[in-house]
């Protein structure tokens, strides 16, 4: 531990702040809530990290369905997005939006018990408000709509370099 403190110590995140206009990256971990497109609410915990103008994010969420057979599961999203169109930079915040897409994998379970699998390609719009928090921990707020995950917010802390 007496070798590592002063390795971290000399990393930007303790000094000298990253201009969030100049950010080439971010790693973060996130929590987000939508409302699919049968109006049932959902709740999801991932990560994303931001190379340059891309993003790739992972999630998991706790999905329910209604209809005529009901079911309950766990939906896992991987997604590949291009924020290369920015609304505005500065040092302290920046505002991008763009799209991507990309998988859904679903573990489900109906009302008769049976297990249900489901894989659907995942196609989303996104606005991401990045602003800085400490010298280099910055705040994430995006808002999403897609197919099949509907129109969520999330909120998400990490790193930038």
């Amino acid at each position: 531990l007496w070798l590592v403190l002063p390795v971290l110590a000399q990393t930007h995140v303790f000094h000298t702040p990253i201009p969030m206009d100049e950010v080439q990256g971010v790693f973060a971990m996130q929590g987000a809530g939508a409302i699919d497109f049968g109006l049932n609410p959902v709740a999801r915990a991932g990560g994303f990290l931001d190379l340059w103008e891309y993003r790739g994010r992972f999630d998991m969420s706790l999905v329910t369905v209604q209809g005529s057979n009901p079911a309950v599961g766990v939906c896992y999203t991987a997604a590949a997005d291009y924020l290369g169109w920015t609304l505005h930079a500065s040092t302290t915040y920046r505002i991008r939006y763009g799209a991507g897409g990309g998988g859904q994998l679903c573990y489900l379970r109906d009302s008769l018990g049976q297990e249900v699998r489901r894989l659907l390609p995942v196609v989303e719009g996104l606005a991401s408000l990045q602003y800085r928090v400490f010298p280099n921990v910055v705040g994430d707020i995006t808002i999403s709509g897609g197919w099949p995950e509907g129109v969520g917010a999330s909120v998400g802390f990490g790193f930038a370099f």
